[in-house]
């Protein structure tokens, strides 16, 4: 565990420290407000009123709650085959275009054939943030980093069209083990 930067500040709407001027985490328009603005009087110290205090106003904070609930259905994708890095599967032109080296273009047209053979009829893609759980299982013992795994399964996760975008996705849980004879990823949607 690192030490707390001594400049650190503790926001009082998320209770996370941060460096700078504003939180990054809350929005702009609430963490701008002047000093006159009406401030609850709970222990939330420093909260607006209508900030969705749960103290000062519950329906407000029933609204929000329901407001920020996201339907994502349920689902599960298995790709079975050593995952190839996306990091260093890429290549660079001299004139700057980008291009799929052709180990990355192999395995990338493989696992998008195999999510959309997984996703269901009528499936539209995910246009939403979401979690996912990732649980990788490497086939050899070759040192590969996260980001590359990720990025690649991010990737073929966009081209397959199972969501808009992958910066919608967001990984909060995740495991690795090795099998040679079954490597693969199973992502979870949660």
């Amino acid at each position: 565990m690192s030490a707390m930067p001594a400049n650190a500040k503790l926001c009082h709407r998320c209770g996370e420290h941060y460096i700078g001027r504003a939180c990054p985490k809350c929005p702009p328009a609430l963490a701008s407000a002047p000093p006159s603005a009406p401030v609850c009087r709970c222990s939330l110290r420093g909260r607006l009123v209508g900030d969705g205090c749960s103290v000062c106003n519950p329906e407000l904070a029933a609204d929000m709650a329901e407001s920020c609930a996201v339907d994502v259905p349920p689902l599960v994708l298995r790709l079975t085959g050593q995952v190839r890095g996306g990091k260093n599967g890429m290549g660079v032109t001299r004139t700057g275009r980008h291009y799929a080296k052709p180990t990355f273009a192999r395995w990338r047209d493989d696992a998008v054939r195999q999510i959309r053979c997984q996703l269901p009829s009528g499936w539209k893609p995910i246009d939403v943030p979401c979690n996912v759980r990732l649980d990788y299982v490497a086939g050899d013992r070759r040192r590969r980093d996260m980001p590359a795994v990720l990025d690649a399964i991010f990737h073929a996760l966009e081209k397959a069209e199972c969501c808009v975008d992958d910066t919608l996705i967001w990984v909060t849980q995740s495991s690795r083990s090795y099998d040679k004879a079954a490597p693969g990823v199973t992502i979870t949607f949660l």
